[in-house]
C-alpha cells in the first residue's frame, strides 16, 4: 500500500553516521611524530621540513626507526638552525636508530650551541664512533646548551675514548639526566666517572651505565666516590657490567676484601645494597634542603628586602635633621652585606622601630636567620639571603595579560564548575600570572588546579615556579662545605648543625 495516496509521508531513510574523528590532544598538535616512516637520507629530512612549515608550533621531533643517515641529518639541522627553523620552539628532538654518524653528529653540536629552548634529545643506538674531536665539539656544544636530558645509549663504539674527552669537559648545571648504557665503557672509564660526579660540574639526579664492562671493582669505587662526594644523584644504574663473572681474576685487587674477591655475587649484592641507601641519603636530603630553602625565603624577605623608600630616604639624609637615623637603617640591594664589620652604636634613638631586630648589625641578623636553615651551607643560605633583599625579584602586584601564564585546570574533575571559575575577589577572574582562578566548591580539593592536575598532566604553575626558583639559587640539593671537600669528611650532613 502507498502511504503518500492516504495522505501520509514517505519515512526518511537513515543516512549512514560518520566515523568521529580521532581525538587529538591540544598539546599533541604541535608534535611531529613519524616512528619507522621510511624516511632516508635528504628526501626524508626534507619530507620532516615540510611537515614542520606546515604548523604554525612545533615542540617535539620524534623520528625514531628510520634512515636519515649523516645526510638527513646534516639537511635536517641545517633548517632547524636557520632563522626559519630558530623560530619555533623545539623541546624535545628524538631520533633513535637513524643510522647516524660523527658528521650528523656535528650538525647536531652546530644546533645546540646557544640553544636555550631544546630539553631534551635521544640518540640512541645511532652509529657514532668515539672520535676524540668529535667528542669535544659535542661537549663544548652541551654545555652551551640549556639540555636537560641526554641520552647516548647503545653507541657501543664510543667506547673509553669518547669518555676520555667527553666526561672531563662537561660542564653544563641544567644537564639533570645522562644515558650512557651500552656504549663500550670499561674500567678505564671508572676513573673519569668519578672525577665527574665528585666534581661541582656535576648536577645530574639520573645516570645510567648499564650494560658496559665496567667490572665489580670499578663499580664499587664509583658507589663509594657517590657516598663521599655526591649529593645530587637520585638514580644511579650499573647493571649487567661482567658484574657476576666468577672465574675473572682481572679484576681482583689486594685491597679487596676476601668476601668480595673474584667478582661474587654475595659482593654485587652488598654494593647494591649499599647503593640503595646512598641514593635514599640523597633524596631525603634534597627533599629537606628545598624544604629549608622555602622557609628561608619566606622568613627572610620581610627581614632583609630593601625597599626603594629606604634608598630614597638614604640619598636625602644630607638634608635630614635626623642624620644619625642614617645607621639604624637598612642598607640598599647592592650593600646587603656593606655593613658587616662596620662599628655599630648601641643606643638607638628613641624614635627608632620598635622592632629590635632590624637595628642589629647585618651579619647578626644573617646568622640569627641561619637557624631557620641549619642543613643548608653558607653558599646556599647568601644565595637566598641576596634574592629576598633584592625588590626586583619581588612578584608584580598586577597580574600579567600574556596568555598562557596559568594553570589549565582539568575540567573533567566534579570538584569545580563553571560558575567557580570566576572569583569574588577578582573582577576579571584572573590569577597572578594570567590564569584563571577557581574557587574550591564544597568538599574540594584546596588546590588551585584541580586535584593539583594541570590539563594535558602540566606541572602546575606554581609548582613549576618555585621549582625554578630552587635551581636559580641551587638549592636542589645537599651541598657540602668546603672545608668539608677538601679534608673528606664522611657523614658532613649530620654534624652541619655544630659548624654553624
Amino acid at each position: 500500500m502507498n502511504v503518500l495516496a492516504f495522505g501520509g509521508f514517505e519515512p526518511r531513510k537513515a543516512l549512514p553516521r560518520k566515523s568521529a574523528a580521532p581525538k587529538v590532544s591540544l598539546a599533541s598538535r604541535s608534535h611531529i611524530e613519524s616512528m619507522d616512516a621510511g624516511l632516508s637520507s635528504v628526501p626524508g629530512a626534507q619530507e620532516v621540513i615540510k611537515q614542520i612549515l606546515a604548523r604554525r608550533s612545533v615542540t617535539k621531533l620524534i623520528l625514531g626507526h628510520n634512515d636519515l643517515g649523516d645526510s638527513g641529518c646534516e639537511e635536517l639541522f641545517g633548517f632547524l638552525n636557520s632563522d626559519s627553523g630558530r623560530k619555533y620552539k623545539i623541546t624535545h628532538i628524538s631520533l633513535n636508530s637513524n643510522r647516524i654518524g660523527n658528521r650528523g653528529l656535528l650538525a647536531i653540536s652546530r644546533y645546540l650551541r646557544d640553544n636555550t629552548l631544546l630539553k631534551e634529545l635521544f640518540l640512541q643506538n645511532n652509529a657514532f664512533t668515539g672520535s676524540p674531536e668529535v667528542a669535544v665539539v659535542f661537549a663544548l656544544a652541551v654545555n652551551a646548551s640549556h639540555l636537560e636530558t641526554l641520552s647516548l645509549t647503545t653507541n657501543p663504539k664510543l667506547t673509553d675514548t669518547f669518555a676520555a674527552h667527553f666526561l672531563p669537559l662537561l660542564d653544563a648545571p641544567r644537564l639533570g639526566e645522562i644515558h650512557l648504557s651500552v656504549v663500550g665503557l670499561t674500567r678505564a672509564s671508572a676513573p673519569l666517572i668519578i672525577e665527574y660526579i665528585t666534581s661541582p660540574r656535576c648536577q645530574l639526579h639520573t645516570l645510567k651505565a648499564n650494560g658496559n664492562t665496567l667490572r665489580i671493582r670499578a663499580v664499587r669505587s664509583i658507589v663509594r666516590a657517590t657516598r663521599r662526594a655526591n649529593y645530587t644523584l637520585l638514580r644511579l644504574e650499573m647493571a649487567a657490567n661482567g658484574l657476576t663473572e666468577l672465574n675473572d681474576d682481572s679484576d681482583v685487587s689486594p685491597s679487596d676484601n676476601e668476601d668480595e674477591a673474584k667478582g661474587s655475587i654475595t659482593s654485587w649484592k652488598d654494593i647494591d645494597k649499599e647503593l640503595k641507601k646512598i641514593l635514599t641519603r640523597n633524596t631525603v636530603l634534597k627533599h629537606q634542603v628545598e624544604k629549608e630553602a622555602l622557609m628561608l625565603l619566606r622568613h627572610a624577605r620581610p627581614l632583609l628586602l630593601r625597599s626603594k623608600a629606604h634608598e630614597d630616604s638614604d640619598k636625602a639624609s644630607a638634608t635630614s635633621p635626623r642624620p644619625e637615623w642614617r645607621a639604624y637603617m637598612n642598607p640598599s640591594t647592592s650593600a646587603l652585606f656593606s655593613t658587616i664589620g662596620q662599628p655599630l652604636s648601641l643606643s638607638p634613638p628613641a624614635e627608632a622601630s620598635p622592632f629590635p631586630f632590624v637595628h642589629l648589625p647585618t651579619e647578626l641578623q644573617l646568622y640569627t636567620l641561619s637557624f631557620l636553615a641549619p642543613i643548608l651551607s653558607n653558599a646556599q643560605r647568601i644565595r637566598i639571603f641576596t634574592f629576598a633583599s633584592d625588590p626586583s625579584t619581588l612578584p608584580p602586584l598586577l597580574p600579567s595579560l600574556a596568555s598562557g601564564g596559568g594553570c589549565i585546570p582539568d575540567p573533567a574533575n566534579l570538584q569545580f564548575s563553571i560558575e567557580d571559575t570566576v572569583p569574588s575577589q577578582s573582577p576579571l577572574g584572573i590569577g597572578p600570572g594570567g590564569g584563571i582562578l577557581l574557587r574550591k566548591r564544597a568538599g574540594g580539593s584546596a588546590s588551585g588546579c584541580a586535584g593539583g592536575k594541570c590539563m594535558g598532566g602540566v606541572l602546575c604553575r606554581r609548582e613549576a615556579e618555585r621549582a625554578q626558583w630552587l635551581a636559580s639559587v641551587r638549592c636542589t640539593a645537599f651541598e657540602l662545605e668546603e672545608e668539608d671537600v677538601h679534608h673528606g669528611v664522611h657523614g658532613a650532613e649530620e654534624g652541619r648543625q655544630t659548624h654553624d
